[in-house]
């Protein structure tokens, strides 16, 4: 088992001494059933335990729970040492992989995977360790019961035999079942998250909304159905140990006094025995549908580690050593680059291309063009964080190798459409509060927040508030390039004028090279050059001071 792999990851010293205690428990616990039987033969026979027994009883219930409670407060440490491994190494693998790699996995399925399965293994690994303590009490339990009666122990055999045979035709069933609802679920998160962040553009066309909402409807139609297929597989498994528990009783009560000789004056001390080797026998099964759970669950997750293994990505480290020949860089030119998007399948579903673009250090460039022209997947192309299928990025004329992308990519600070803003200057906590606060009050943003304690006070803004928010972060970040895809689409006219009058200027004037996607026709006069696109090629390209400014 994958399960029983991963718990090997953890420091062999702490898994002995858990294994260990866990063993001493199992053992004591069974003493205590030996212990027990004794008595309840004593009492039987009309005779009453001596102080000996009562020490033996005490004495085996203190080495049981000392030993227990230590086991189970270590395996709870071991298993959280190993989960928090498993998901800082998930998001170290995520941030070295390319843009492409997340994109054909799914954010759905990512926060599934990363939040709630490995929630669920850290409520499950207990579990296993009392199941572990349940098998060797129930080991101890049938060398005692094979010292009562060798044919109580064939029984006991035969039919626990029959139901492993039917508990692995029901377990087959039950992960298959769960591996889809692992998959439905990913599915459903992603829709929500079409319902929540695109509320707006829901509550503005019901049609739409309608189809999203069915969208998801289906989804929790399918996730109910296979959540109540996996119950009722469940269901099965205790029926069957119930089945297993009352088949064994009811062979040695009614049939063993007839037909085994001698059975009759010990069938009380069989029945208790079996009650005692069923009840571990019972909670291992009842556990066994949550370890089938972790099972898939944390397959799940190694595949995606083997996924992101897989893919392409560089070390952040290299990648800034790889950034420093390319700093002081005078011209970039993309040469015939081409970029497809292809389907699961690996046919093509849009081709962009070929794009041929010559850019100087300290120019300031709009690109310009109509929805679906490529704008933005043009953005993701020249800044390296899309792989060309052909073509090639020349920087001073020397051809930029693969492997040498995650540097070039160094050289970008970028506020892309799709944008996230953080709550802090991540990778800046030296920047002095100061000079965050100025910014912030240069983009009229005082009066919704500050920049204290190393972090900003708000992030509830509307989207143009947002985006001024990305724009003091990618100010300070103090990069050679800056990408904007659509920056002033939702400022009012002040902001889109500073921006164009006073920023990109500011900018060009401290040699930084701008390349911006926009629509604002009536300010193409500021830039160097104005470059239309249709799918990625270049369809013409002016000077800026050739197109006069629109009112």
């Amino acid at each position: 088992m994958i399960l029983f792999d991963f718990i090997k990851r953890a420091n062999p010293p702490d898994l002995g001494r858990m294994l260990l205690l866990t063993s001493v428990a199992g053992i004591a616990n069974a003493l205590l059933v030996v212990m027990v039987n004794l008595v309840a033969e004593l009492v039987a026979e009309a005779e009453r335990p001596d102080i000996w027994h009562w020490l033996a009883f005490v004495m085996a219930f203190v080495l049981y729970y000392l030993c227990d409670n230590r086991a189970l407060l270590l395996a709870n440490r071991i298993i959280e040492g190993l989960l928090r491994d498993l998901r800082v190494n998930v998001a170290a693998k995520l941030r070295r992989t390319e843009l492409q790699t997340l994109d054909d996995v799914g954010r759905g399925e990512l926060y599934a995977m990363v939040s709630q399965e490995t929630n669920h293994l850290s409520v499950t690994f207990p579990l296993l360790i009392n199941s572990f303590q349940q098998a060797i009490l129930l080991a101890v339990s049938l060398v005692y019961l094979a010292y009562l009666s060798v044919p109580a122990l064939i029984v006991f055999v035969v039919v626990v035999v029959l139901g492993i045979v039917g508990y692995l035709n029901i377990n087959t069933r039950f992960r298959t079942t769960l591996a889809e609802l692992g998959r439905c679920q990913g599915k459903m998160l992603d829709s929500i998250s079409d319902i929540i962040d695109g509320s707006k553009e829901l509550i503005l066309n019901t049609r739409r909304s309608e189809a999203v909402f069915a969208d998801y409807e289906d989804l929790s139609r399918t996730g109910h159905r296979l959540m109540v297929g996996a119950g009722e597989y469940w269901v099965s498994m205790v029926l069957l140990s119930v089945l297993m528990v009352y088949s064994m009783l009811g062979i040695v009560g009614f049939i063993f006094p007839l037909y085994v000789p001698a059975h009759s004056t010990i069938v009380f001390q069989l029945v208790a025995t079996l009650m005692f080797c069923i009840v571990p026998l019972t909670l291992i099964v009842a556990h066994s549908p949550m370890f089938v759970r972790a099972e898939v669950g944390l397959r799940s997750i190694i595949s995606l580690e083997q996924q992101l293994d897989a893919a392409p990505g560089v070390d952040p480290a290299t990648a800034r050593a790889l950034a420093e020949p390319y700093r002081d860089f005078q011209r970039i030119g993309y040469r015939n680059l081409v970029f497809n998007y292809r389907a699961k399948s690996g046919d093509a579903e849009f081709s962009l291309g070929p794009l041929n673009l010559e850019v100087e250090r300290g120019e300031l460039i709009f690109l310009v063009g109509g929805n679906g022209s490529g704008k933005s997947t043009t953005l993701r192309l020249i800044t390296g964080l899309y792989p060309v299928e052909s073509g090639q990025i020349e920087i001073d004329g020397e051809v930029l190798a693969k492997n040498e992308v995650p540097g070039f990519r160094e050289l970008f600070s970028a506020i892309f459409a799709d944008f996230h803003l953080f709550d802090r200057l991540y990778g800046q906590e030296g920047r002095d509060p100061e000079e965050v606060n100025r910014l912030i009050r240069e983009m009229g943003l005082s009066s919704k927040l500050r920049y204290v304690d190393g972090r900003f006070s708000e992030l509830h803004l509307s989207t143009g508030q947002r985006k001024r928010l990305a724009l003091i972060a990618a100010l300070l970040e103090d990069r050679p390039i800056y990408i904007f895809d659509e920056w002033s689409a939702e400022q009012d006219f002040h902001f889109r004028q500073h921006f164009y009058n006073r920023i990109l200027p500011d900018l060009k004037a401290k040699g930084k090279t701008v390349i911006a996607v926009t629509h604002d026709d009536r300010f193409w006069h500021v830039a160097d050059r104005v470059i239309k696109l249709d799918l990625g090629g270049v369809e013409w390209e002016k000077k800026g001071k050739e197109l006069e400014a629109t009112p």
